[in-house]
């Protein structure tokens, strides 16, 4: 299955953050580094925008030898489609750009109940039970399609599943959870706090083959320095 990555340069809290260094890896890096142990997934794509400031995006991908789609800007999900009708994919992942410890089993679980239900969303954040920056959402590409036309506000197209969530009876929805009440936590970048308590984890332990409940953990026992 196709995973994308949605990403840009441009962030009002946190510009840049795509690129930002956690140790010797981008936080772009480590997000496809750990999607590339999935035993499920078989492409991984980059989406990002045409606005001039995302061609740093672009360049960091050719480093990372890693495929990039570039399109609207503040429409995500027509970009999205996009990309998908350019791989020509059934469904697809979606993975957000600023997630560096997503753990693949996660998305490989969904990818499993995707492959035995066939419904048009399977979703971990419609009951947030997991940490942010372990959302994992796939949608069939013909329903984006058809959400895409149904669109009109700038919420839905900048985020394009709320769509989804606020019209749930008319769709298929597939939602798991975590077994855990770990909604508020946090395992994303969006923030400075955030990318200092991530790097101080990943310089301080061997982070890359972690499940986000091992990482969860470290978390609440080590709080960043200066916190």
């Amino acid at each position: 299955m196709l995973a994308i990555i949605q990403t840009r340069y441009d962030s009002s809290r946190l510009p840049g953050k795509a690129l930002s260094n956690l140790g010797e890896r981008s936080v772009l890096g480590r997000t496809i580094d750990r999607l590339s142990n999935s035993e499920e997934l078989g492409s991984i794509v980059i989406a990002t925008s045409i606005l001039k400031s995302d061609q740093a995006i672009v360049e960091h991908a050719e480093e990372l030898s890693t495929d990039v789609f570039r399109g609207s800007l503040e429409d995500v999900g027509e970009r999205l489609l996009k990309t998908c009708l350019a791989y020509e994919a059934e469904a697809f992942v979606r993975i957000s750009g600023d997630s560096p410890l997503i753990d693949w089993r996660i998305v490989d679980h969904a990818i499993r109940l995707f492959r035995v239900t066939k419904p048009d969303l399977v979703t971990n954040i419609f009951q947030r039970t997991f940490p942010k920056g372990q959302s994992v959402e796939i949608i069939k590409t013909n329903k984006l399609a058809e959400i895409c036309g149904s669109y009109r506000t700038k919420e839905e197209k900048e985020h394009v599943t709320p769509y989804f969530y606020k019209h749930f009876n008319d769709y298929k929805i597939l939602s798991f959870t975590s077994g855990s009440d770990s909604g508020n936590s946090r395992q994303c970048i969006d923030d400075e706090i955030d990318l200092m308590k991530v790097e101080q984890l990943v310089l301080a332990y061997q982070t890359e083959k972690m499940s986000w409940s091992e990482i969860e953990t470290l978390m609440k026992a080590q709080p960043p320095k200066g916190s």
